[in-house]
């Protein structure tokens, strides 16, 4: 595997201002950058939205940004091909006022899917939404997640705009720093009937929708010491399509 990087952007009536560290390839590198999905949107009291990120060395990066009318950005770092990673390790901080997720993050084709493991947040929990639905819970890494799956229609992904799902695996007590084992996310999608795909990416990534915040993670690094945890919001502001569903134990 090589570094590899991954560069959108489109601005509307908007400038963003990005600045990155060296995402060349080279041969021996393990590790895959992305900056992906870069889109701010446009408001009549905004005249730019920053997002500043930093690629260091190894598994390091950091990112700082404001994007107080929206859009959205999805930065990180990690491996390519994603599929042969079981264990991800990561360490770090994340600041957030407003709608942002630190996730790992990953796409699959054939079928087409985003997924996510959502380790911590903001105040907006993805699984807020009406075309959402819940298939159970698990335990991995001394954490409960939820499994959620939404639709996505005509939307962008990795091949183009396109009708794919989202798999959604929710820490109910976030948390930033630890241990992600994707075999374990995996076999519950599988157990709950959600199928992936060839894996493309992985990475433990930020994803930012509106405020702004600033992170410095470490990918392939476990915490030295207990990491701090509180509850992840669990707002409403919408009905899943199905209710009551977060019951089976996968």
């Amino acid at each position: 595997m090589r570094l590899w990087r991954i560069s959108s952007v489109t601005l509307n009536d908007a400038t963003l201002r990005l600045a990155r560290g060296d995402l060349r390839p080279s041969t021996g590198q393990s590790w895959y950058s992305s900056i992906r999905h870069i889109r701010v949107k446009a408001h009549p009291h905004s005249e730019f939205a920053d997002l500043d990120w930093v690629s260091g060395p190894a598994g390091r990066y950091s990112v700082d940004w404001n994007q107080g009318f929206g859009g959205n950005f999805v930065v990180g770092k990690g491996y390519r091909p994603g599929g042969d990673i079981r264990i991800v390790n990561y360490t770090g901080t994340f600041r957030v006022s407003g709608r942002a997720y630190l996730a790992l993050y990953g796409w699959t084709t054939n079928p087409l899917v985003e997924w996510y493991v959502i380790e911590s947040m903001g105040v907006h929990n993805p699984s807020d939404n009406s075309n959402a639905t819940c298939y159970g819970t698990l335990e991995s890494d001394g954490g409960t997640y939820e499994v959620w799956m939404k639709w996505r229609i005509n939307a962008p992904s990795i091949i183009g705009d396109a009708d794919f799902q989202q798999f959604w695996s929710i820490r109910t007590m976030r948390h930033v720093g630890g241990t992600i084992n994707t075999t374990r996310h995996f076999e519950a999608y599988r157990k709950a009937g959600l199928r992936l795909g060839r894996h493309n990416f992985l990475a433990l990534a930020i994803e930012g929708q509106q405020g702004n915040g600033a992170a410095n993670i470490t990918v392939g690094v476990a915490p030295s010491t207990a990491v701090p945890q509180s509850t992840t919001s669990r707002t409403r502001t919408e009905v899943p399509v199905r209710t009551n569903t977060c019951l089976p134990k996968l």
